[in-house]
């Protein structure tokens, strides 16, 4: 993928940046890396709670579950901050170098968390949340994979929230990570949902290219362990899709 200016801030759900060019190259879904945070090792830990909450939540009602008693904030070093993002951009070089250096350029030169922080605060969200950082990623997701660029209600994000709470929580190597593993997650999250988003304002207007992308963002997704296509967005969250 190549990347172009990300001043303009701006993605699916919520606004974060844009500018994300997507070449011609890069419109064949192998092409996308979509994955999450398909390299920690708390991945499939992580699924398998998020399907859990996914299967456990019914529409008509929510679920009475007690507040995490886990930490899911941490405190959060720009020193770990940019190893992140030098992660995140080795790992994209690997597939378009001159993308990679265009990427490694607009997080020397702004701070992509700090902006998201703000945009995500209308949302009662934080960066510093892991579980904040995954529901961001989630609802991203799910909605590329329906080829959606609007912004669900409220609730639902809330309710969402909320779940990847429980799910986050429920985790038991979640009770002893160190804020640095926190940070790593929840950062690569957010960094994926904004390369969700603006891939999608890319692909606006280009039918093929929706196609292409949603298609690219459950593969990923399932990379992951998570089923996209078995879920659907409601008042209470994700919860499994109605057969038809």
């Amino acid at each position: 993928m190549r990347f172009q200016n990300l001043q303009r801030c701006s993605v699916v759900l919520f606004p974060l940046f844009t500018g994300l060019a997507v070449p011609a190259a890069a419109q064949d879904s192998s092409a996308m890396d979509m994955t999450g945070m398909g390299i920690y090792a708390m991945e499939d830990s992580v699924t398998e709670a998020a399907k859990e909450t996914v299967s456990s939540t019914r529409r008509g009602g929510t679920r009475g579950v007690p507040a995490p008693a886990v930490q899911l904030t941490y405190k959060p070093s720009i020193e770990r901050r940019r190893a992140n993002f030098a992660q995140f951009v080795e790992k994209s070089r690997r597939k378009d170098p001159k993308g990679a250096a265009m990427l490694e350029k607009e997080f020397a030169s702004v701070d992509v968390i700090a902006k998201m922080g703000r945009a995500l605060s209308a949302y009662g969200m934080r960066t510093d949340n892991i579980a904040d950082a995954y529901a961001i990623w989630w609802l991203n997701a799910w909605l590329a994979s329906r080829q959606r660029n609007d912004t669900p209600p409220a609730n639902q994000i809330a309710a969402v929230r909320a779940q990847a709470a429980r799910a986050m929580a429920s985790v038991p190597e979640m009770a002893t990570a160190s804020d640095a593993a926190k940070q790593e997650m929840a950062e690569a999250h957010l960094i994926q949902a904004a390369l969700i988003g603006s891939h999608m304002d890319q692909a606006e207007g280009k039918p093929a290219m929706l196609r292409q992308l949603a298609a690219a963002v459950r593969q990923g997704a399932r990379a992951s362990g998570l089923d996209l296509n078995a879920m659907e967005l409601t008042d209470n969250g994700f919860v499994p899709l109605a057969p038809r």
